[in-house]
C-alpha cells in the first residue's frame, strides 16, 4: 500500500481538522496522509496565540486556505503547554495584549530564552515596548496578505 494513502491516529493539541474543532487530547482518524515533503509550513505549523476568537478563527481559516498549518491558542499559557509538548512549531504569531499569566511580550521573553531557534512575530494596535525580544513585529489590524507573506518569508515556505 502506498504510504499516501495509509489511515492515521494521532492525538493533537487543540486545532482544526477537516472543519471540526479538535481539543488537546482528542485522537482523530485522516482518511489519508497527506504529502508534506514540499512545504515546510504544513509540516511544522504555525502556533497562533491570540486570546479573540473570532479574529483567531479569520485569521487561522486564512493560514490554512494558503496551505499554512495552524494551532491556535488563546493565551500565553496554552501556548506555553504546546511548546512543552515538544510538538514541532515552525513559528509563534502572538497578540501582545493578552490574559493569563503573561502578555505576548511576556511569552516571546520565554520562547526566545527556552526555544531560541524559534522565530516570534508578535501583533498588536500599538507599538511594542522598547527591549522587547521578538523578530518581527505586524501592526493590528492585519493586512493578511502580508502576514502570510511574513510567515513564508521567516520559514522559508
Amino acid at each position: 500500500m502506498n504510504d499516501k494513502n495509509r489511515s492515521l491516529e494521532r492525538t493533537l493539541p487543540r486545532t482544526v481538522v477537516s472543519g471540526q474543532a479538535v481539543e488537546w487530547g482528542s485522537k482523530v482518524t485522516t482518511g489519508r496522509m497527506l504529502d508534506t515533503d514540499t512545504n515546510p509550513l504544513s509540516k511544522a505549523p504555525v502556533l497562533l496565540v491570540e486570546d479573540d476568537v473570532l479574529v483567531r478563527t479569520m485569521v487561522s481559516d486564512e493560514l490554512r486556505a494558503n496551505g499554512i498549518s495552524v494551532i491556535e491558542c488563546g493565551d500565553a499559557d496554552e501556548a506555553l503547554e504546546i511548546l512543552q509538548s515538544r510538538t514541532r512549531i515552525a513559528l509563534v504569531v502572538t497578540d501582545i495584549q493578552m490574559p493569563g499569566s503573561m502578555n505576548g511580550v511576556g511569552l516571546a521573553s520565554v520562547i526566545k530564552r527556552e526555544h531560541p531557534e524559534l522565530k516570534v512575530i508578535i501583533t498588536s494596535s500599538e507599538r511594542p515596548p522598547d527591549g522587547a525580544k521578538f523578530d518581527h513585529f505586524v501592526a493590528k489590524p492585519w493586512d493578511i496578505p502580508n502576514v502570510i507573506r511574513h510567515i513564508k518569508l521567516i520559514v522559508g515556505a
